[in-house]
């Protein structure tokens, strides 16, 4: 997947730029409203991007002298003007800035699609790595989402050896980092939304929980009032900027369904939905798959995870199954003593207790996310054989979404 950096001063056409890609083929879109010269002083947050998009209305708002230095700078971005113009003249001078192809408006949805064929096919053979990014979301507050989330990162990049940033959505009172580190977040989301316009490299390292070498954090607002701040193109620069600097992006999007959200579910390979045994996530999980549904989510995107499991869940467990037509992808035992007191010291539960069912069950789910990231076969989870003896049932095979 190629990384394309969208800049144009007309809303009405960046919207139907964004809605052509994505018809072309599954690419990331990042927009910007504004000329080139507004990139400049954005320093080497360009590295993170393939393409550069230019809609301009004429070679002025194109701006081809800031064009020709960003191409200079950056020359492993592929530059395409889009301008109604599109004669000889227009192409000499523009090709003469460093752009790439020159293509006229309205645009032509095939001229696009082979000119980001072409594109890809360059980026592929210069053996780029994938960024898989995947998100934990949930029907009810309670349910374990931030505590899954992060330690399911955290286990991602120590036994898996990935680098990995957990982003935190949550938009009540976002907590995801004070459930795995003491360490007190340099800044959170709002507040680099804030400066998204001096976002280079070096700031945005700066404003992370560095758990790890390869374990990153975003805190979250830890304010609903401020995480109503956050404006979605802001949010949508980070990601563009932030997302290929690491091998896997975790979302934890607690039960919020906005703007916000969907923007992080729209870029998500795998979207996990935590809910518990219980009636009430029965009828609330069923609402929350058909919300993903209207929204046009591949079923074979989405995979249950039941949490806090019990036998006194087995009959609620079978009415969830049944109602939403999915086995659960993994099952997470209640341990209440372990997680509490990993929560408690802010201690990842697998550094705490790692032969603990709980830990054991979230070290599975860790390494079945990078298997399927990778394309290859899933391990087999040995938690769930586990229970079902112990509850007396016989192991079901696990399922996708159907």
């Amino acid at each position: 997947m190629i990384n394309i950096l969208i800049a144009s001063e007309n809303a009405t056409r960046l919207a139907q730029i964004v809605s052509l890609i994505g018809e072309c083929g599954n690419y990331r879109t990042t927009r910007v409203a504004g000329r080139p010269s507004s990139l400049v002083e954005r320093g080497d947050s360009l590295d993170a991007f393939d393409v550069l998009i230019v809609d301009a209305s004429s070679l002025e708002t194109a701006e081809l002298p800031v064009v020709g230095k960003l191409c200079n700078r950056r020359p492993q971005v592929t530059s395409i003007l889009l301008i109604p113009d599109a004669s000889p003249q227009t192409l000499i001078e523009a090709m003469r800035a460093g752009f790439r192809d020159v293509l006229g408006w309205p645009l032509n949805k095939a001229s696009l699609g082979e000119a980001l064929s072409r594109i890809e096919s360059q980026v592929a053979l210069s053996g780029t790595h994938e960024t898989q990014i995947v998100s934990f979301l949930s029907c009810k507050g309670g349910a374990g989402t931030s505590f899954i989330a992060s330690n399911v990162a955290h286990a991602i990049a120590d036994s898996q050896q990935k680098r990995v940033l957990l982003i935190d959505l949550n938009q009540l009172y976002g907590d995801a980092a004070f459930l795995i580190t003491d360490e007190r977040p340099p800044s959170t989301l709002p507040q680099v939304c804030a400066q998204v316009e001096r976002m280079d490299a070096a700031f945005f390292d700066a404003c992370l929980v560095h758990v790890s070498d390869t374990f990153h954090i975003l805190a979250g607002a830890g304010d609903p009032i401020k995480a109503s701040e956050i404006k979605e193109e802001r949010l949508e620069w980070i990601l563009g900027v932030a997302v290929p600097r690491y091998d896997l992006v975790i979302f934890d999007l607690g039960q919020s369904l906005n703007p916000l959200s969907i923007l992080a579910l729209d870029r998500s390979n795998q979207i996990h939905l935590v809910l518990q045994a219980s009636m009430p996530h029965v009828r609330a999980g069923r609402r929350l798959q058909e919300i993903l549904a209207s929204l046009a989510y591949p079923p074979d995107r989405t995979r249950l995870l039941l949490n806090r499991y019990t036998r006194v869940g087995e009959r609620a467990r079978a009415a969830l199954e049944e109602v939403l037509g999915m086995r659960p992808y993994q099952v997470i035992p209640e341990d209440t003593e372990t997680v509490s007191e990993s929560v408690n010291h802010g201690v990842p539960v697998a550094k705490l207790s790692r032969n603990s069912a709980v830990s054991r069950s979230l070290l599975a789910l860790a390494s079945n996310i990078v298997s399927l990231s990778a394309g290859s076969e899933e391990v087999r989870v040995k938690a769930e054989p586990r229970l079902s003896r112990f509850f007396g049932r016989s192991p079901a095979p696990k399922l996708k979404a159907m």
